[in-house]
């Protein structure tokens, strides 16, 4: 005589204490699987209400059927509880507990709701106002997914995300450029002032007298250092440049402060961090005229 099979659910029912609670036990899990990924706190949310029933079996097997939407599965076990339970309103708490436990139930939710109360003689005024009383919100019907005015909201939504990501592409875009265009003008820049000194230079070397004065100028200035807290002492600080330094060496320190201070190089660590750093651009600035007037 060949062995009759069983299903894993069936299995369940057949070595539990109370079939009933079995039964339960497998559609609030269904009810948690249709209220989105069941991890660890809504695992142990479902053993906390369900923690008086006398099912003896363990959460895991029965939630892996309810979590596959095992239908055979979910039909047998609604047959039982409709064949055994006394009294559908301690059930349909717990069932509405788990489908509010995170705010409003899902779409899927709002049908199984509908049906555990139909399947339990529950009538819609009443299920309404034990919803009301267990969730401390009014029961709304479910959206219908088959009207247009379902779908138009997601449209405007998608739409209006599809031009957001549009216009910062084009922001960071005009910014690549600018940034790349600053860099040319800097280098640009940088060269001009390297072939300005090199010609001043030239001319220093061509005209001794205006050379020798220019030397004595410096030492002068070398023998006549303002106090520590001067204008020069602040600029050269600012420069991170000793007394006496020489137009060259102002260009350079600048040129390379600038180049690691610029504010547009911040643009992506935000307005704060821009702000700081067009402070201290600034600072740099102003010590650089300063000191190039000076050793003019």
């Amino acid at each position: 005589m060949p062995i009759a099979r069983f299903t894993p659910f069936e299995r369940l029912l057949l070595t539990s204490r109370h079939q009933a609670d079995t039964a339960a036990l497998l559609l609030l899990g269904w009810v948690l699987a249709n209220q989105g990924p069941v991890g660890g706190d809504q695992r142990a949310r479902l053993a906390t209400l369900t923690r008086d029933f006398r099912h003896g079996h363990d959460l895991a097997p029965l939630l892996e059927i309810a979590v596959a939407q095992d239908l055979d599965a979910i039909q047998l076990a609604a047959e039982v509880l409709q064949r055994e339970a006394r009294g559908g309103y301690p059930f349909l708490r717990l069932a509405i507990a788990l489908a509010t436990g995170q705010g409003e139930p899902s779409p899927a939710n709002h049908h199984v709701l509908r049906f555990l109360a139909d399947l339990l003689g529950v009538p819609p005024q009443e299920l309404a106002a034990l919803y009301e009383a267990t969730s401390g919100r009014s029961l709304h019907d479910p959206e219908d997914p088959s009207r247009q005015a379902y779908w138009q909201p997601r449209f405007e939504e998608r739409a209006r995300q599809e031009e957001e990501a549009r216009r910062r592409a084009e922001e960071q875009a005009r910014h690549a450029k600018q940034q790349r265009e600053e860099g040319k003008r800097e280098e640009r820049r940088g060269k001009e002032d390297e072939s300005r000194g090199q010609r001043e230079e030239q001319q220093g070397r061509e005209s001794r007298g205006g050379s020798r004065q220019r030397e004595e100028q410096k030492r002068e200035r070398r023998h006549h250092q303002p106090p520590p807290g001067g204008r020069q002492q602040r600029a050269l600080q600012v420069l991170g440049l000793s007394p006496g330094a020489s137009r060259q060496e102002i260009r350079r320190a600048y040129r390379r402060l600038a180049q690691a201070h610029h504010p547009d190089r911040f643009h992506a660590q935000g307005d704060a961090v821009m702000a700081g750093a067009s402070r201290r651009f600034q600072r740099i600035k102003q010590a650089y005229d300063y000191l190039m007037r000076e050793a003019s």
